[in-house]
């Protein structure tokens, strides 16, 4: 087994934290959602031009319950890899008409996969970046650019990787200058599944088929064992070099 997909990960993860961050992270659910929601508050607050991240995975997904009670008219927004799950874009389509969402779906001007196995090699670290660069991350900058938006709410979680695990409530952007928003920075796996149990949310089907965390399916597998990390199914080599990816743009 190896050792960087361990539950030992979430434990290292939570010792790298901010102090303002890991002081919330073992509070009981009900306490960190009240947090949560300052966080949100505060964000819609200061920046009224403020979108959403939405990937059809549960930790935006809760995001988004939290946040459409105060913004019901919130910019949602999705990028299409062009390489999503069937099951993902389904549950998409569904939450955004149950939900009635202000949504947007964007996506790269053309599918470059192919092209990019053919010169980087496939899933090596150079076409990870810039298959995920092209694909993912570009079109995400350019909906914030062309939405004029000043703030941007990210379902991100600390425990999830080292990198973002150093992360802040409000993280400061460039090309375009915008605000990332965190409310879920101090959740835990477990608060997530609670949360959704708890509202009785419906999630994306991928995750009773032995999925942990979702991604698009060049670089998401199945992870089945319950002693390794959520990201397990996400490849070595991309949590290796998610740095370079969020020095890019990437959540």
């Amino acid at each position: 087994m190896n050792k960087k997909f361990t539950e030992e990960r979430t434990k290292n993860c939570v010792n790298l934290m901010r102090p303002e961050a890991r002081k919330y992270v073992d509070l009981p659910l009900d306490e960190k959602v009240k947090k949560s929601q300052e966080i949100i508050k505060e964000a819609l607050k200061k920046y009224p031009k403020i979108g959403l991240g939405f990937s059809g995975g549960t930790d935006s997904l809760v995001l988004l319950h939290l946040v459409l009670p105060l913004k019901p008219d919130i910019p949602t927004i999705f990028v299409d890899t062009r390489h999503e799950f069937p099951e993902t874009y389904e549950f998409i389509d569904k939450v955004v008409k149950e939900w009635k969402l202000n949504f947007t779906k964007v996506k790269a001007p053309e599918d470059r996969l192919e092209k990019m196995k053919e010169r980087f090699g496939f899933k090596t670290p150079e076409f990870i970046k810039i298959c995920c660069g092209y694909h993912k991350i570009a079109p995400m900058i350019k909906a914030i650019r062309d939405f004029g938006l000043d703030a941007f709410f990210v379902g991100l979680r600390g425990v999830e990787h080292e990198e973002r695990a150093k992360e802040t409530f409000f993280s400061p952007r460039e090309n375009p200058d915008h605000i990332r928003v965190h409310p879920l920075l101090f959740w835990r796996k477990e608060d997530v599944l609670e949360y959704v149990k708890k509202n009785n949310i419906e999630c994306n089907p991928l995750y009773s088929q032995g999925y942990t965390s979702l991604g698009c399916t060049v670089c998401t597998e199945k992870n089945i064992d319950p002693n390794m990390h959520e990201r397990a199914g996400r490849g070595q080599v991309r949590e290796e070099i998610m740095k370079r990816l969020r020095d890019l743009g990437y959540t």
